[in-house]
């Protein structure tokens, strides 16, 4: 199989550098571009298969970039991964309308930088162009593949919600899920933080946020990760078995 080659985008030349190293390590071909125009140009002449795109550039930021991109001919165009800073989720998610794969939150490792790029690689884009019949399902199927340990899916699945309500409690705790699967903790307690700054009362963020913070203090906790539908679970298995069962139940699923 052919290598494939990745262009990183930034102005910053620490993060060129940091990038560059991680990717070689990879085994990735690596080109760098300070600017949009220059990743323009680097496109058209090279057409890598991935771009880690920095948002805020000078010459041609990196939202200019992608709607450039959205304009060529299907096929032309790689994937993008966006890379913006602390606080700007909501921009992330404009970036996704506008046709970026998955965004990288400053600071990131460069474990962060593998798994995103793997997952963008090897994504089929099936579920990518799956309709929505609603907020809520698309929810419910970003649930059932964290459960299933289908990441990347759930991933593809949850930038989709995203585009619809990316303010929305229940949005930004899966986020912290799917980070926290990843062993990404401190992305992880931003978005449970900001899902309760978004509802103070959303009790699975808070569920979350505590127990990451007993793990990080005692190297454990007697608690799971918290979806925001097990209640709903429980109360489908009402009615149809022994309150004894469904007492072990809830502590699973606490």
């Amino acid at each position: 199989m052919p290598t494939q080659r990745i262009l990183i985008v930034d102005d910053d030349r620490n993060i060129q550098t940091m990038l560059r190293i991680c990717l070689k390590e990879q085994g990735y071909e690596v080109e760098t571009a300070p600017d949009g125009r220059e990743a323009l140009n680097a496109i058209r002449r090279n057409r890598p298969s991935l771009m880690l795109l920095d948002l805020a550039m000078p010459v041609l930021d990196g939202m200019s970039v992608l709607a450039e991109l959205h304009a060529m001919p299907q096929g032309a165009a790689p994937r993008v991964v966006v890379m913006t800073a602390h606080g700007s989720v909501r921009t992330a998610i404009q970036a996704v309308r506008l046709g970026a794969s998955d965004f990288l939150e400053k600071p990131f490792t460069p474990e962060d930088v593998r798994l995103s790029i793997a997952s963008v690689l090897d994504e089929t884009g099936a579920w990518a162009d799956e309709p929505i019949e609603s907020y809520t399902n698309v929810l419910d199927l970003v649930r059932e593949s964290l459960r299933a340990g289908k990441f990347a899916q759930a991933e593809a699945l949850l930038m989709k919600a995203g585009t619809i309500a990316d303010t929305d409690p229940a949005f930004l705790n899966l986020a912290g899920v799917l980070h926290e699967s990843h062993g990404r903790r401190a992305s992880a307690r931003r978005f449970y933080e900001k899902s309760l700054a978004s509802d103070p009362k959303y009790e699975p963020a808070r569920q979350n946020l505590r127990r990451l913070f007993e793990i990080e203090r005692y190297g454990e906790s007697r608690d799971e990760i918290t979806f925001g539908d097990e209640q709903a679970l429980l109360e489908g298995f009402r009615g149809r078995i022994g309150l004894a069962q469904l007492d072990q139940i809830r502590r699973l699923v606490k």
